[in-house]
């Protein structure tokens, strides 16, 4: 048996420590050595992964966002309905960021504000995003002429989830709707959405 873990192990290991430690303490006041500690490995191994802790929040927000991502991707996948799937892809945004709220504000507001092209980790939503839409215009379902900017725009629009964008307060069925319709109407689509359960 091998007394020592895989490097895979090791660097996931100083992730996970990382979002714990940076969840607790905030990334400014967090130190390397409370990170290397809560993963139980030396600081000169940190050093093997990355470059600076300003290097481990990046590492971090790059996984943040590909596994925002990624359920939005598999949240819309198999719905046909062109209109649900822009439905959908609200419900799952909503979803994925209330999951981890904690972590996407201590992970994204300690650089301040950041639009999609200053942090590549967001461009990942943006390219599900036009995704969904290059791909209702393609079938005829959407009357789009840019996808791409299209979907910078819901991003954008998205961000209104934040409570305190809004003065606090988690969203209401009617504010959830309201995005949908944005959504909708952003494509071209004039049905409203369903309504939403209180």
């Amino acid at each position: 048996m091998p007394r020592t873990k895989p490097a895979e192990e090791r660097r996931a290991d100083l992730l996970a420590a990382a979002r714990q430690v940076f969840v607790a303490k905030g990334v400014t006041a967090a130190t390397l050595e409370e990170i290397t500690k809560a993963a139980g490995v030396s600081k000169g191994l940190f050093w093997q992964y990355f470059h600076s802790k300003d290097d481990l929040v990046f590492v971090l927000q790059q996984q943040y966002a590909h596994k925002f991502a990624d359920a939005v991707r598999a949240a819309t996948q198999s719905v046909t309905d062109w209109g649900v799937k822009l439905d959908t892809c609200v419900e799952a945004c909503l979803e994925q960021y209330q999951n981890e709220l904690d972590l996407h504000d201590v992970l994204f507001r300690h650089t301040g504000p950041q639009t999609p092209d200053q942090s590549p980790a967001h461009t990942a939503l943006v390219d599900v995003l036009a995704s969904i839409l290059s791909d209702g215009a393609a079938a005829g379902a959407y009357r789009i002429d840019n996808p791409e900017m299209t979907a910078y725009l819901l991003y954008g629009a998205m961000h209104a989830f934040d409570p305190t964008f809004r003065g606090g307060g988690e969203l209401s069925a009617a504010e959830v709707r309201v995005t949908q319709q944005l959504f909708r109407r952003a494509a071209g689509i004039t049905e409203p959405p369903a309504a939403v359960a209180e």
